[in-house]
C-alpha cells in the first residue's frame, strides 16, 4: 500500500517554508518524490520570527515569560539596527492586519501557522492532489529554542489549527520524546537518509546537510544501527548573521558567495573562531565527541571577525564552516570508517565558496579518490530534502517506528516520537 504524506520545514535561517509530497510504500522499498514548493518569507515575517527567537532566548525557554515579555522584546529587537533594518511595531501591525495596539506572541505563532497552511495549499494546487488523498502532514514548525540539556525544544506552531483548517491529520513535536529521554533532539535527518540509501543501494555513503547548522550522516551498510550522525557546527548561520549586520538587514546571506569569493581568509581569525565561536554549556562544542547537537544561539560572531571587512569576514567564515565539517569527522569513534562517497544537500551548498573549501579540506583528509556529489546528482531532491524528511518521519511516527537512535541523537534507545493531531471531520 502507498501512503501520501506532506512534509513542512522552515529552517533556522528563517528564509521561508518548504513543503514536499512523498509517496511511501509500507515496506519502504518505494519512496517517490511527487512535488515540492517553497514559500519565501516577507521581510516582516522574518523579523517577527527572529524577534520570537530572541524573546525565548531571553526567557530561557519559558513560554509564559516569553509571552508576557514579547511586546518589550519585540521593541528591543527592532531597535537593534545592527540586526535588522528599522521597522516599527505600527508597520508590523499593519502587515499582520491586526486591529489592536500591540503584537502578541500568539499572533506570531498564528502568522507562522498560516504561512505553513498556505504552503500546503500551494503544493496541493501544483500537484493536483486533493486533501482527502493525503494521509498526514509532518509539521516541524519554526524552531525558536533548542536546549536539550534543559529537556527543551520549542517551535512556533499551532498543529491542531492546521489539522482543522486543512482537514488533514498532522504530526508535530517530533523532537519532544527524544529530548525528554536525554537525547539531543537532533539531527533528525539520518533515518530518511538511510531510507534513501537503502532504496538506491548506496553503501557506504556520507551525507552532509548544510543549512543554518551543518550535520553529517555516516551510513556504512544496510544495518540501521550502524548509522552515525551529529551536528558538526555552523553551516551558513554565522555568515547570514554577519551579512544581516553589515547590511542592516537589507541582505540576509552571502548569495552565491559574492562577498566571500573576493575576500581573503585570515588564519588568525580562523583560529579564534575555532577557539571561541561555538560554545555550548561553557565548553568548546567543536572539540566534543558525537553524538551532539547545536542550537543557532550556541554560535556567535566573535569580535575578531566583526573587525574584518565584509568580504574577508565572509571568506573566513566560509572556510570555518568547511573546516569544522571535516574536523568533525575526525571525532567519530575509531570503529567508524569515513566513506569516500559524499553527498551534499541543503541551502549552504548554493554558496560555491563553502563547497570549494569543503572539497579541498576533505581531499586533505581522505586523498584525491573522493566522490563528491550533490543530492541532485544521485537522483535525490536537494531543494525538497528537508521537507521530505518530515513527510517520511510523520508516516514513521504513525507506525510507531523509531525516529532517532543512540548513534544519531545520543538517546538511550531507539525512540519514536511526534504527537498526532486528528482532523475534525472524517
Amino acid at each position: 500500500m502507498m501512503n501520501l504524506s506532506i512534509g513542512l520545514m522552515s529552517g533556522t535561517s528563517m528564509d521561508g517554508v518548504d513543503a514536499a509530497l512523498l509517496s511511501l510504500s509500507d515496506d519502504e522499498s518505494s519512496i517517490i518524490d511527487l512535488g515540492h514548493v517553497s514559500l519565501d518569507y516577507a521581510f516582516e515575517s522574518k523579523l517577527l520570527f527572529k524577534a520570537a527567537e530572541y524573546s525565548f532566548k531571553q526567557a530561557e525557554g519559558s513560554i509564559e515569560r516569553a509571552s508576557i515579555n514579547f511586546q518589550q522584546d519585540l521593541k528591543t529587537y527592532l531597535n537593534d539596527l545592527t540586526l535588522c533594518a528599522a521597522k516599527s511595531t505600527k508597520e508590523l501591525l499593519a502587515f499582520l492586519n491586526i486591529n489592536k495596539p500591540f503584537i502578541s506572541l500568539e499572533d506570531v505563532i498564528q502568522h507562522s501557522t498560516n504561512l505553513h497552511i498556505q504552503c500546503v495549499q500551494l503544493l496541493l494546487a501544483q500537484t493536483n492532489y486533493s486533501r482527502d488523498q493525503i494521509a498526514v502532514i509532518g509539521y516541524h514548525g519554526q524552531t525558536v529554542y533548542h536546549k536539550p540539556e534543559q529537556r527543551m525544544s520549542i517551535t512556533l506552531a499551532s498543529p491542531q489549527y492546521m489539522a482543522d483548517q486543512l482537514n488533514i491529520d498532522v504530526v508535530h513535536d517530533f523532537r519532544r520524546e527524544d529530548v525528554l529521554a536525554g537525547g539531543q533532539g537532533a539531527p533528525f535527518a539520518p533515518l530518511y537518509h538511510f531510507a534513501l540509501a537503502k532504496r538506491d543501494h548506496k553503501f557506504p555513503i556520507g551525507i552532509i546537510n548544510c543549512g543554518g547548522i551543518a550535520n553529517v550522516t555516516i551510513i556504512p551498510d544496510n544495518n540501521l544501527t550502524h548509522v552515525h550522525a551529529f551536528d558538526t557546527g555552523p553551516g551558513n548561520g554565522l555568515i547570514d548573521l554577519l551579512v544581516r549586520r553589515h547590511t542592516h538587514g537589507k541582505e540576509s546571506m552571502d548569495r552565491n558567495g559574492i562577498y566571500g569569493s573576493v575576500g581573503i581568509v585570515h588564519d588568525d581569525v580562523l583560529q579564534a573562531l575555532h577557539n571561541t565561536a561555538v560554545i555550548k554549556n561553557g565548553q568548546n562544542y567543536l572539540k566534543a565527541s558525537p553524538p551532539k547537537s547545536l542550537d543557532i544561539a550556541d554560535m556567535q560572531l566573535i569580535p575578531e571577525v566583526l573587525a574584518l571587512n565584509l568580504n574577508d569576514a565572509c571568506a573566513t567564515l566560509e572556510a570555518f564552516t568547511a573546516m569544522t565539517i571535516v574536523d568533525g569527522l575526525q571525532l567519530l569513534p575509531p570503529e567508524v570508517t569515513i566513506p569516500n562517497h559524499w553527498v551534499v544537500c541543503g541551502g549552504g551548498w548554493k554558496n560555491p565558496v563553502i563547497k570549494r573549501a569543503f572539497d579541498a579540506e576533505l581531499s586533505k583528509l581522505l586523498g584525491k579518490n573522493i566522490i563528491l556529489q550533490t543530492a541532485d546528482d544521485i537522483g535525490w531532491n536537494s531543494v525538497a530534502m528537508e521537507a521530505q524528511i518530515f513527510a517520511y518521519l510523520a508516516i514513521e511516527s504513525l507506525r510507531g517506528k523509531p525516529l532517532s537512535l543512540p548513534n544519531t541523537t545520543g538517546v538511550p534507545r531507539p525512540m519514536t516520537g511526534g504527537t498526532h493531531y486528528k482532523k475534525s471531520f472524517t
